[in-house]
C-alpha cells in the first residue's frame, strides 16, 4: 500500500472510530429521550457514512452488515420500531460488534470475515427487519413503482411507450393512492422544494428516488440517461436564476457521478453515495414549502438569485501526523534550552564588552526569546482539544453497569468544552472509566437499599471539569455510601499495610491514603467491571505521571468525591521553574510546586520527637528535608538559620527544602533520565544549565515520600 492509499486508510479507520462514537452516544441519549428522533438521525447517518466508506474500500461484508443496520434504523426513523430499552441495548450490540471488526481490520490492514456472534447478530437484524416489514410490503412496491415512473418521465421515454402509459393507468385504477402519493409532492397542494422563488420540486425528488433505488441495490434501466437529464434540467434552472452558489454543489455532483459511472457495473452505493452527499449539501439551500404555507418572498432572495443568508464557510484544516507534531515540539524545547544559554552569555558580559554590542545581543536575545515563546504557545494550542469525546463514553457504561447490577443510575457531567492537550486524552478518559466503574459497581446502593436511607432510589454520578489559566480541575462525585473507614482501616491491618498499633493513630486522610497504595482494595469479590486489586493506586500513579493531583474527600452514607488536578499542558515538558544551588550542585524545581523563599530565623527552629527539624511559618509547623543531607552532598552552610527554606507542596503534603542558594528563575525543558534512580523516585528529568553544565530536576513528590522513609 502506497504512503499516500495507507493515509487515505488510515482516515478511513479514523472517521469510522468517530462515527461508532457517535452511534453510542446518541444510542444512550435516545433511551432517556425516545422522543427526539434526530438521535436516530444521527444514527442512521452515521451508519450510512460507514456503509459507503467501506463500499469504497471494498469492505463487502461490512457493507451489507451496515446495510442491514441501516435498514433497521430505517424503521425506527419511520416509526414502524417504536424506541425501548431492548431496541437501544439492541443498536448498542451491533455498534459492539462493529468496533470489534474494525479493530481487526486496524489489526490485520485488510478485510476480515464476520465472527459466529457477528453473525449471529446480523442473522437476527434481519430477522427483525423481515418480522416488522413484513406487512409493509406495499410500501416497499410503492416505492419502486414510483422510482420507475419518476425515471420514465424524466428520460421523455413515458410518452412514447404505449405499454409503458396503459401499465401506469392500470396501476392507477386499481390503486391510484400508489400514484397520488407522488404526484401530490408535484402539485400546489403538497409540499414543494423551493430556492426563493425557484421551484426546483420535480427535478430534486427525481433525484432523490434515483438514490432511493441506488440505494436500495435496484437495477436502474438508462441510469445514465435518467439521472443527467434531471440534472442537467436542475443545472439549467439555477444557470437562468443565476444561482452560482448551488449550481457549484450541483456541476461537482454532476462531475462526481461521470468519473465513477461505469455502464457495465450500473449505480452502485459507492455513486449513490457520492449523490446523496451532495443532495444533502444541496437540500440545505432549499426551503420546504408545505400545503398552507406561504412561498418564500422575493425580498429572501437577493439580487443575483442567491439566498440573503450565505451559509458561513467551513474552517480550514488539515491533518498532521502527531508524531511530526511532537517532534516540532521537541525542537522548540531545544530553542528554548539555547534563549536560555543566550541568557547566561549575556549575563556573563558584565562590562568586559562594548556597550553597543551589549545593548544590540539583549534586544536580539529578547527578540529570540519572545518567537520562540509564541511558537511554544502556538503548538500548545494546535494539540489541545475539548475533552467532550472522554466524556460522551461514559454514558454506556454506566448505563450497561446498571442493568447488570439492577441499579438506577444518573450520570451528569459538564465542562466538555474545556480543551486539554491531546496528550493527555487517553490517560484522562482511562482515569473516568475507572472512577465511574468503581462508583457505579461498588459506590451507589441498590434502590431498596437508598429508600431504606432516606435517598432517592436513583443514584447519582456527577463529572464536572473547570479550568484556571494552567490547570484542569475534574471533580468526579458520587452520592452512594461513601468510604466505610472503619472497613478500610481492617482491611490494611489483615493484609499486612499497616501495623495494629500505627492503625491507632491515622487521621481520616491518612485512612483514605491507604486506598492509593498499590494492590489494596475493599472488594469483597473480583467482578466483570472492579475489584480486581488494581484500583485508585493505579489511578493516583497515572496521575502523577501526567504530572498531577489527587486527592479523596469522604461522606460516610453520603458519597465519595475524587478531586483531580492536571497541567493543561504536557506534552512539551516546557514548564518555569527555579534554580538552586546545594554546595557545589544546581538543582531545578518547577515553580509550581513553590509555595514561598524565606531565611528561618533560629526561634524558628526546633526538634520534634518521630519528625526530626522542623521549621514554623504562618501558624504551622513544617518537616525541614536538608538536600544535603538526602543527596549526600557538602552543604555550603551548616545551620538552617544561615540557608534558604523552599517551602514546597505536592499532593496536599509540604515541607520546607534547605538549600544554600537560590539563583532565579528559568524556563525547564524537561529531558529523561537515562539512569532511573531508586523508588520513589527524587527526580523527575534533567535540564541543561548553561553550555558545560545540566542540572537535575527535583520530583517533590518522591522527595517527601523519601523523607518519610
Amino acid at each position: 500500500m502506497s504512503e499516500v492509499d495507507n493515509e487515505i486508510f488510515q482516515s478511513f479507520l479514523e472517521e469510522a472510530d468517530d462515527l461508532l462514537n457517535d452511534v453510542e452516544i446518541h444510542s444512550t441519549a435516545l433511551e432517556s429521550s425516545p422522543d427526539d428522533m434526530s438521535h436516530v438521525d444521527s444514527i442512521f447517518r452515521a451508519v450510512h457514512s460507514l456503509k459507503g466508506n467501506s463500499s469504497f474500500f471494498g469492505f463487502t461484508e461490512i457493507q451489507g452488515f451496515c446495510h442491514s443496520f441501516e435498514s433497521f434504523m430505517g424503521l425506527i426513523r419511520e416509526k414502524t420500531i417504536a424506541i425501548s430499552p431492548n431496541i437501544v441495548g439492541f443498536i448498542l450490540e451491533g455498534a459492539d460488534h462493529l468496533k470489534a471488526i474494525f479493530t481487526r481490520i486496524n489489526n490485520t490492514g485488510g478485510e476480515v470475515g464476520l465472527q459466529s456472534a457477528e453473525n449471529d447478530y446480523l442473522n437476527s437484524l434481519n430477522e427483525k427487519i423481515d418480522e416488522y416489514t413484513e406487512e409493509n410490503r406495499l410500501d416497499k412496491l410503492r416505492l419502486a413503482l414510483l422510482s420507475f415512473f419518476a425515471r420514465m418521465e424524466a428520460t421523455g421515454e413515458m410518452e412514447g411507450e404505449t405499454s409503458i402509459r396503459e401499465i401506469y393507468e392500470l396501476i392507477n385504477g386499481i390503486a391510484p393512492e400508489l400514484i397520488h402519493d407522488r404526484r401530490k409532492s408535484l402539485k400546489a397542494g403538497g409540499s414543494r422544494w423551493m430556492r426563493g422563488e425557484l421551484d426546483v420540486t420535480r427535478e430534486y425528488v427525481d433525484l432523490i428516488m434515483f438514490c432511493k433505488s441506488a440505494e436500495a441495490g435496484e437495477e436502474i434501466l438508462n441510469a445514465y440517461d435518467s439521472f443527467t437529464a434531471s440534472i442537467n434540467s436542475l443545472i439549467q434552472k439555477h444557470v437562468e436564476a443565476n444561482d452560482h452558489e448551488q449550481l457549484e454543489i450541483l456541476e461537482n455532483l454532476k462531475e462526481g457521478f461521470e468519473i465513477f459511472y461505469q455502464e457495465e457495473l450500473g449505480v452502485d452505493e459507492t455513486i449513490a453515495t457520492i449523490i446523496n452527499e451532495f443532495l444533502s449539501e444541496y437540500e440545505k439551500g432549499l426551503k420546504e414549502v408545505k400545503p398552507g404555507e406561504e412561498k418564500s418572498t422575493p425580498a429572501q432572495v437577493s439580487n443575483n438569485g442567491n439566498s440573503s443568508e450565505k451559509f458561513a464557510p467551513g474552517l480550514k484544516t488539515i491533518k498532521i501526523n502527531e508524531s511530526l507534531l511532537d517532534k516540532f515540539i521537541e525542537h522548540v524545547g531545544e530553542l528554548i534550552t539555547i534563549n536560555e544559554l543566550f541568557n547566561n552569555l549575556q549575563r556573563s558580559f558584565g562590562n568586559d564588552i562594548n556597550s553597543e554590542v551589549a545593548l544590540n545581543f539583549k534586544n536580539t536575545n529578547l527578540a529570540f526569546h519572545e518567537l520562540s515563546e509564541q511558537m511554544r504557545v502556538s503548538l500548545y494550542e494546535i494539540r489541545k482539544a475539548p475533552l467532550e469525546r472522554a466524556l460522551s463514553k461514559l454514558p454506556r457504561i454506566v448505563r450497561d453497569i446498571a442493568r447488570s447490577k439492577g441499579k438506577s443510575i444518573a450520570l451528569k457531567h459538564s465542562g466538555g468544552e474545556i480543551e486539554v492537550d491531546k496528550g493527555l486524552h487517553g490517560k484522562i478518559e482511562t482515569m473516568l472509566v475507572h472512577c465511574v466503574r468503581n462508583s457505579a459497581d461498588h459506590g451507589l446502593e441498590l434502590a431498596e437499599e437508598r429508600r431504606a436511607n432516606g435517598k432517592n432510589p436513583e443514584g447519582t454520578i456527577s463529572i464536572d471539569v473547570t479550568t484556571d489559566r494552567n490547570r484542569v480541575f475534574i471533580s468526579i462525585a458520587d452520592d452512594g455510601r461513601g468510604v466505610d473507614l472503619s472497613k478500610t482501616l481492617r482491611h490494611a491491618v489483615e493484609r499486612g499495610f499497616v501495623s495494629k498499633e500505627s492503625a491507632q493513630t491515622l487521621s481520616e486522610k491518612e485512612i483514605l491514603d491507604l486506598l492509593l497504595t498499590p494492590g489494596f482494595s475493599t472488594a469483597e469479590e473480583v467482578t466483570e467491571t472492579s475489584g480486581r486489586g488494581v484500583g485508585m493506586d493505579v489511578l493516583s500513579s497515572s496521575v502523577h505521571e501526567m504530572g498531577g493531583e489527587m486527592s479523596l474527600r469522604n461522606n460516610p452514607g453520603k458519597g465519595l468525591t475524587i478531586k483531580v488536578s492536571l497541567p493543561l499542558a504536557h506534552t512539551a515538558r516546557i514548564k518555569l521553574g527555579l534554580t538552586m544551588r546545594v554546595g557545589e550542585r544546581s538543582f531545578l524545581v518547577p515553580a509550581e510546586r513553590v509555595r514561598e523563599s524565606f531565611k528561618a530565623q533560629t526561634d524558628e527552629i526546633s526538634m520534634v520527637e518521630g519528625k526530626g527539624e522542623v521549621v514554623r511559618r504562618w501558624g504551622r509547623i513544617y518537616p525541614l528535608v536538608r538536600l544535603s543531607e538526602l543527596f549526600d552532598i557538602p552543604a555550603s552552610n551548616s545551620k538552617v538559620s544561615d540557608s534558604i527554606c523552599l517551602l514546597v507542596e505536592s499532593k496536599g503534603n509540604a515541607v520546607c527544602l534547605v538549600v544554600d542558594e537560590m539563583l532565579g528563575q528559568r524556563q525547564i525543558v524537561y529531558k529523561e533520565l537515562t539512569v532511573q534512580t531508586k523508588e520513589p523516585n527524587a527526580f523527575d528529568g534533567v535540564s541543561i544549565l548553561d553550555a558545560r553544565n545540566m542540572a537535575l530536576i527535583l520530583n517533590i513528590d518522591g522527595i517527601i515520600k523519601q523523607f518519610q522513609e
